[in-house]
């Protein structure tokens, strides 16, 4: 009887061993799968987010980017737009990370930008696009007729101001310095007119349009207008217009998240994105290839 018990308990142990070890290892399985599945979720997560992009602009590049956005959400990426009225933010919301990129601007103006702010934005790719800048007027449809002491409106930060003052200079209206890069109203030689330049934001220069006789403004800034009242008085030369190129994307120095960049310039450098963009603004925006 006693050996019977015995083996009774003895091959009892045996069973819940085996039971336990069962369970162990069934945890152990369980454990890894959970592991797993949380590394392939963790993966998934990270592919996801490198899909979802989020790019800064004016919103005077807005349809561009949109156009572009429909390309590439048939290739998973889903492209969010952000519309800021203020050149300096767009470039501080890139800078600290809030941002994938920004496009806006051309080179003379992000280096400008850098160099005055201290910040770390880098050009990616090639410009896309060029705005040539025109001198406008409601009131004169020539320049001969613009009065001595007239109002001219003209860019207050450093890079545009540049460019539409070399503007006015090839056109004869006034003469630099020669040998400045970055010429301000200070290196203005020869004025005949002895016109009157009022600085002021390139984003709020429409607002005081009525109030001037003339400004300096982008050709998509003037079609933007939409005021067939709006006289142009001359367009950029060519000389100008090469030192100065296009609008580009911006990022911060050792962005990582480049392959969207490489598919969105490959398609806004293709002869259908010119097709289109000369169809859309009219000739406004030209493509640079």
């Amino acid at each position: 009887m006693k050996k019977s018990t015995t083996l009774i308990l003895l091959v009892a142990v045996l069973i819940l061993t085996a039971v336990l070890a069962g369970c162990s290892n069934n945890n152990t399985k369980n454990d890894a799968a959970s592991s797993s599945n949380e590394a392939s979720s963790g993966q998934e997560s990270a592919k996801s987010d490198n899909k979802k992009i989020v790019i800064g602009l004016l919103a005077r590049e807005e349809p561009d980017i949109q156009f572009v956005a429909e390309k590439l959400k048939s290739e998973g990426y889903d492209i969010e737009t952000r519309v800021f009225n203020d050149n300096i933010a767009l470039n501080t919301a890139t800078e600290d990370g809030s941002l994938d990129a920004n496009y806006f601007q051309n080179k003379p103006y992000l280096n400008s930008f850098n160099e005055s702010k201290k910040t770390h934005l880098a050009a990616y790719g090639p410009e896309i696009f060029t705005t040539p800048v025109l001198f406008v007027s409601k009131k004169y449809k020539s320049i001969d007729e613009l009065p001595k002491g007239a109002k001219v409106g003209i860019a207050n930060d450093s890079a545009n101001r540049a460019r539409e003052l070399q503007l006015l200079e090839a056109n004869g209206i006034i003469k630099l310095k020669e040998g400045v890069d970055l010429p301000t109203l200070l290196d203005i030689e020869e004025n005949p007119k002895n016109l009157n330049f009022v600085e002021t934001d390139p984003r709020n220069r429409v607002g005081i349009f009525p109030d001037l006789d003339a400004m300096t403004a982008p050709s998509i800034t003037v079609y933007q207008m939409n005021d067939p009242e709006v006289v142009t008085l001359l367009e950029e030369t060519k000389e100008v217009y090469s030192n100065y190129g296009g609008v580009l994307f911006v990022v911060k120095e050792g962005y990582q998240n480049k392959e969207w960049l490489d598919k969105a310039i490959a398609f806004m450098t293709s002869q259908e994105y010119g097709d289109w963009l000369l169809k859309t603004y009219h000739g406004v925006k030209k493509p640079l290839n």
